[in-house]
């Protein structure tokens, strides 16, 4: 069931860019719609149709998970209003001594500021399916984080610099896991 969920989530990121990309270019040619200013009829670039607020991306980093470094990978979808967000998203991470975690999350994320340095905070709820060689179990987590968005980098997607501290409630003792990622994200048009 994990290696399932690994192999879909990393299905979706690699085809939500490319979709992305494939409705840009439906907005070209006679397919674009036309402004009417001043009495002219005007058509519009690709880059004057407003973005819908919505976004996808990856990030790659690395973590503490109690006291053990762990490669990070994940990939999300954010929905944007008025400076709040929603982001889905999926993570995965892996340390040493065959400790593995796979979550699925929902945050809340609220912006500071506007462009082109957007830091922002978040936190939310996630389930995790950890796995080590001691144990193997389901569990909620909670998680709290920031991190910086640089949308200046280019038209086509922005930057994200990313921390999450993660506590896993478990039976045994609770787990605590830092992470710090990289990541891109590519606004829909």
């Amino acid at each position: 069931m994990k290696k399932i969920l690994i192999y879909v989530t990393l299905a979706l990121t690699l085809l939500l860019p490319a979709s992305n990309s494939f409705s840009q270019n439906l907005y070209s040619g006679s397919f674009l719609p036309s402004l009417k200013l001043n009495n002219k009829q005007s058509p519009l670039s690709k880059n004057d149709i407003p973005s819908s607020g919505a976004s996808a991306g990856f990030n790659l980093g690395v973590g503490s998970i109690e006291g053990d470094v762990a490669f990070a990978i994940g990939a999300f979808i954010e929905f944007k209003a008025k400076g709040i967000a929603f982001v889905p998203q999926t993570n995965y991470w892996k340390a040493k001594d065959q400790k593995s975690n796979f979550e699925i999350a929902g945050l809340a994320r609220f912006s500071l500021s506007e462009k082109p340095v957007i830091p922002y905070i978040d936190g939310g709820l996630g389930i995790n399916f950890y796995n080590s060689e001691k144990e193997d179990f389901t569990k909620l987590s909670i998680i709290a984080g920031g991190g910086v968005e640089l949308t200046n980098v280019s038209s086509s997607f922005s930057l994200l610099f990313d921390g999450k501290y993660k506590l896993i409630v478990s039976d045994k003792g609770n787990l605590s896991c830092f992470i710090f990622t990289v990541g891109m994200k590519f606004p829909f048009k």
